[in-house]
Protein backbone atom coordinates (compact mmCIF):
# COMPACT_ATOMS: atom_id res chain seq x y z
CA UNK A 1 0.00 0.00 0.00
CA UNK A 2 1.55 3.30 -1.08
CA UNK A 3 1.78 6.09 1.46
CA UNK A 4 0.13 9.36 0.54
CA UNK A 5 2.52 12.24 -0.01
CA UNK A 6 2.03 15.28 2.16
CA UNK A 7 1.00 18.39 0.28
CA UNK A 8 3.87 20.77 -0.37
CA UNK A 9 3.80 23.82 1.90
CA UNK A 10 2.44 27.01 0.38
CA UNK A 11 2.22 30.67 1.30
CA UNK A 12 -0.54 33.25 1.10
CA UNK A 13 -1.03 36.92 0.42
CA UNK A 14 -3.43 38.67 2.78
CA UNK A 15 -4.31 42.27 2.00
CA UNK A 16 -7.14 44.33 3.43
CA UNK A 17 -8.54 47.83 3.48
CA UNK A 18 -11.29 49.58 5.43
CA UNK A 19 -14.03 51.18 3.35
CA UNK A 20 -16.33 53.69 5.05
CA UNK A 21 -19.49 55.53 4.00
CA UNK A 22 -20.85 52.84 1.68
CA UNK A 23 -23.42 50.10 2.31
CA UNK A 24 -22.24 46.51 2.15
CA UNK A 25 -24.37 45.94 -0.96
CA UNK A 26 -22.38 48.55 -2.88
CA UNK A 27 -19.06 47.03 -1.77
CA UNK A 28 -20.33 43.57 -2.73
CA UNK A 29 -21.26 44.86 -6.17
CA UNK A 30 -17.80 46.41 -6.56
CA UNK A 31 -16.08 43.04 -5.96
CA UNK A 32 -18.55 40.76 -7.80
CA UNK A 33 -19.91 42.75 -10.75
CA UNK A 34 -17.88 42.12 -13.90
CA UNK A 35 -18.11 45.72 -15.13
CA UNK A 36 -17.11 47.17 -11.75
CA UNK A 37 -14.17 44.78 -11.39
CA UNK A 38 -12.90 45.78 -14.84
CA UNK A 39 -12.61 49.38 -13.62
CA UNK A 40 -10.35 48.70 -10.63
CA UNK A 41 -8.78 45.28 -11.22
CA UNK A 42 -8.89 43.30 -14.49
CA UNK A 43 -11.24 42.72 -17.38
CA UNK A 44 -13.25 39.59 -16.66
CA UNK A 45 -16.48 37.69 -17.15
CA UNK A 46 -17.17 36.84 -13.50
CA UNK A 47 -20.66 35.95 -12.33
CA UNK A 48 -21.01 35.35 -8.58
CA UNK A 49 -22.58 31.92 -9.10
CA UNK A 50 -21.20 28.68 -7.64
CA UNK A 51 -19.30 26.72 -10.29
CA UNK A 52 -19.17 29.59 -12.81
CA UNK A 53 -15.99 29.46 -14.92
CA UNK A 54 -14.52 32.81 -15.89
CA UNK A 55 -11.36 34.54 -17.06
CA UNK A 56 -9.40 37.38 -15.49
CA UNK A 57 -7.57 39.26 -18.25
CA UNK A 58 -4.33 41.08 -17.45
CA UNK A 59 -2.17 42.75 -20.08
CA UNK A 60 -0.37 40.11 -22.19
CA UNK A 61 3.40 39.93 -21.66
CA UNK A 62 6.24 37.96 -23.23
CA UNK A 63 5.14 34.33 -23.62
CA UNK A 64 1.82 34.69 -21.80
CA UNK A 65 -1.58 35.79 -23.10
CA UNK A 66 -2.45 37.56 -19.83
CA UNK A 67 -5.34 35.25 -18.96
CA UNK A 68 -6.07 33.57 -15.65
CA UNK A 69 -8.67 30.79 -15.72
CA UNK A 70 -10.92 30.80 -12.67
CA UNK A 71 -13.91 28.99 -11.21
CA UNK A 72 -16.19 30.20 -8.43
CA UNK A 73 -15.94 27.91 -5.38
CA UNK A 74 -18.13 29.66 -2.82
CA UNK A 75 -20.53 32.61 -2.64
CA UNK A 76 -22.07 34.10 0.49
CA UNK A 77 -23.86 37.24 -0.70
CA UNK A 78 -22.54 40.47 0.80
CA UNK A 79 -19.91 38.49 2.74
CA UNK A 80 -17.60 36.26 0.68
CA UNK A 81 -16.68 34.99 -2.77
CA UNK A 82 -13.87 32.56 -3.51
CA UNK A 83 -12.50 31.15 -6.74
CA UNK A 84 -9.63 29.23 -8.26
CA UNK A 85 -6.98 31.33 -10.00
CA UNK A 86 -4.75 29.57 -12.56
CA UNK A 87 -2.56 30.79 -15.37
CA UNK A 88 0.72 32.26 -16.50
CA UNK A 89 3.85 30.82 -18.08
CA UNK A 90 6.34 28.69 -16.14
CA UNK A 91 9.34 30.40 -17.75
CA UNK A 92 8.34 33.87 -16.52
CA UNK A 93 9.81 34.86 -13.15
CA UNK A 94 7.74 37.84 -12.01
CA UNK A 95 4.08 38.63 -12.59
CA UNK A 96 2.87 36.15 -15.18
CA UNK A 97 4.76 33.17 -13.70
CA UNK A 98 2.39 30.18 -13.74
CA UNK A 99 0.26 29.89 -10.60
CA UNK A 100 -2.42 27.45 -9.50
CA UNK A 101 -3.97 29.22 -6.53
CA UNK A 102 -7.27 30.41 -5.13
CA UNK A 103 -8.59 33.76 -3.96
CA UNK A 104 -11.03 34.56 -1.18
CA UNK A 105 -12.64 38.01 -0.95
CA UNK A 106 -14.41 38.80 2.32
CA UNK A 107 -16.37 41.78 3.59
CA UNK A 108 -16.66 42.09 7.37
CA UNK A 109 -18.26 44.87 9.38
CA UNK A 110 -16.13 47.04 11.65
CA UNK A 111 -17.44 48.44 14.95
CA UNK A 112 -17.53 51.99 13.53
CA UNK A 113 -19.90 51.00 10.71
CA UNK A 114 -17.24 50.78 8.02
CA UNK A 115 -16.33 47.49 6.34
CA UNK A 116 -13.05 45.61 6.01
CA UNK A 117 -12.48 44.15 2.54
CA UNK A 118 -9.88 41.39 2.60
CA UNK A 119 -8.25 39.52 -0.26
CA UNK A 120 -6.61 36.25 0.76
CA UNK A 121 -4.73 34.73 -2.16
CA UNK A 122 -3.60 31.22 -1.17
CA UNK A 123 -1.54 28.41 -2.61
CA UNK A 124 1.71 30.00 -3.78
CA UNK A 125 4.54 27.45 -3.72
CA UNK A 126 7.45 28.19 -1.40
CA UNK A 127 10.26 28.04 -3.93
CA UNK A 128 12.73 30.32 -5.66
CA UNK A 129 10.88 30.08 -8.99
CA UNK A 130 7.78 31.67 -7.45
CA UNK A 131 9.47 34.22 -5.14
CA UNK A 132 9.41 37.18 -7.53
CA UNK A 133 5.87 36.45 -8.70
CA UNK A 134 4.72 36.22 -5.07
CA UNK A 135 6.41 39.52 -4.15
CA UNK A 136 4.94 41.35 -7.16
CA UNK A 137 1.45 39.98 -6.57
CA UNK A 138 1.64 40.84 -2.87
CA UNK A 139 2.53 44.45 -3.73
CA UNK A 140 -0.16 44.47 -6.42
CA UNK A 141 -2.83 43.20 -4.04
CA UNK A 142 -2.41 46.18 -1.75
CA UNK A 143 -2.41 48.55 -4.71
CA UNK A 144 -5.58 46.97 -6.13
CA UNK A 145 -7.40 47.41 -2.81
CA UNK A 146 -6.40 51.08 -2.61
CA UNK A 147 -7.78 51.54 -6.14
CA UNK A 148 -11.01 49.77 -5.17
CA UNK A 149 -11.50 52.11 -2.20
CA UNK A 150 -10.72 55.19 -4.29
CA UNK A 151 -13.21 54.18 -6.99
CA UNK A 152 -16.15 53.33 -4.71
CA UNK A 153 -18.09 56.49 -5.74
CA UNK A 154 -18.12 55.18 -9.33
CA UNK A 155 -20.03 51.97 -8.54
CA UNK A 156 -23.59 53.26 -8.47
CA UNK A 157 -26.44 50.99 -9.50
CA UNK A 158 -27.50 51.26 -13.11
Amino acid sequence: MAEEEAAAPTRSIVASIDIANYPVEKIWRAITDSECIALWFMKNDLKPDFGHKFTLRARPIERWDGEFQCQVLDVEENQKISYTWKGGAKELKGFGHYIDTFAIWTITPNEDGSFKVTLTHEGFPIDEETDRCFAEMEKGSNSVLRTLAKMMPDFDEE
